[in-house]
């Protein structure tokens, strides 16, 4: 049988370009060498790739991360050249990487969101107004971004026009949420196109003072817990998490992330579309749980994409 040619695509032109070799390194160590021929295509930080190695692969593999990237611009490209790619498709990219619209469309389908608020440099005044009505802690993010760079937890209204100057350096939006203060910290990982394999939920144990960059990365001592949860939480949980994925149009695979307050109340916090997949990452660690290990997950993976 002839093997398939997987376009490894990593890199990027986003903040993200350096998790994105990682994960494309953990891929190419792990994939099944008997049924698919790697194909290295790397994006380098100005956006560009030699295009000629995309005429022969099966499907590319999107080991890529953050704008750019994850938001349905690449996913464009390749649905222009016609080829086949892993993960959800344009409009699922677009609206779970712009975390307003992500936001919105959890709140359209019922979902539990905390309370925010978008702004861009035209309403920058309102920021200030907005935080002491909800009141700190308050985070904020940089509208489209991942792994939490260019987030900062405001608990003093002191603080909030450092934390705005960040968000701004990644972004031309950002976007202001309430702060579930310490907070269970949940996800779930999905696997599918319309017939879903949700993992179970998994607690993930941090020491830094909020699941930033560094604790998703790089610290060895953030690790995952599971059977944290009673059954009913567990049940309301999952059915929360495939109303998200197939209400926002996801395809393949992605990791859905709750928080819970000290109340019990759970707030969905957001999609990733292409979630990590380095080895400390928390999506192939929630699938191993439901007996997918990491190569086979790498298979199902493609073969999802070939539907």
């Amino acid at each position: 049988m002839d093997k398939l040619k997987i376009g490894l695509i990593y890199g990027g032109a986003s903040p993200e370009h350096e998790v994105s070799i990682s994960t494309a390194k953990s891929i190419r160590e792990n994939i099944d060498r008997d049924r698919f021929d790697v194909v290295d295509i790397f994006i380098d930080k100005d956006g560009k790739l030699n295009e000629n190695l995309l005429d022969n692969i099966d499907v590319a593999f999107l080991a890529v991360h953050g704008p750019n990237c994850e938001d349905g611009k690449l996913q464009q490209y390749l649905e222009d050249r016609k080829i086949k790619y892993t993960g959800s498709g344009v409009k699922a990219s677009q609206i779970n990487m712009d975390k307003i619209l992500m936001h919105d469309a959890f709140k359209a389908a019922g979902l539990p969101v905390v309370e925010y608020k978008g702004f861009d440099k035209n309403n920058i005044d309102h920021i200030k107004n907005y935080v002491e009505e909800i009141d700190c802690p308050v985070f904020i993010k940089p509208n489209n971004g991942g792994s939490s760079i260019g987030m900062t937890k405001v608990d003093s209204i002191d603080d909030l026009e450092k934390a705005i100057q960040e968000a701004f350096k990644f972004d031309d939006k950002i976007i202001v949420e309430k702060a579930v203060v310490k907070p269970r910290e949940i996800e779930l990982a999905v696997l599918g196109n319309n017939d879903l394999i949700i993992s179970e939920p998994g607690e993930i144990n941090y020491q830094e003072e909020f699941y930033d960059y560094n604790a998703k990365y790089f610290n060895q001592d953030t690790s995952v817990l599971f059977d944290t949860l009673d059954e009913n939480m567990n049940k309301k949980i999952k059915e929360m998490t495939s109303k998200a994925y197939l209400g926002t149009g996801c395809k393949g695979y992605a990791r859905v992330d709750f928080l819970i307050d000290k109340n019990e109340n759970i707030f969905i916090n957001e999609i990733n579309t292409l979630p990590g997949c380095t080895a400390t990452s928390m999506f192939p660690k929630l699938m191993a749980k439901s007996g997918i290990g990491y190569k086979e997950l790498i298979s199902r993976i493609i073969n999802l994409a070939l539907e």
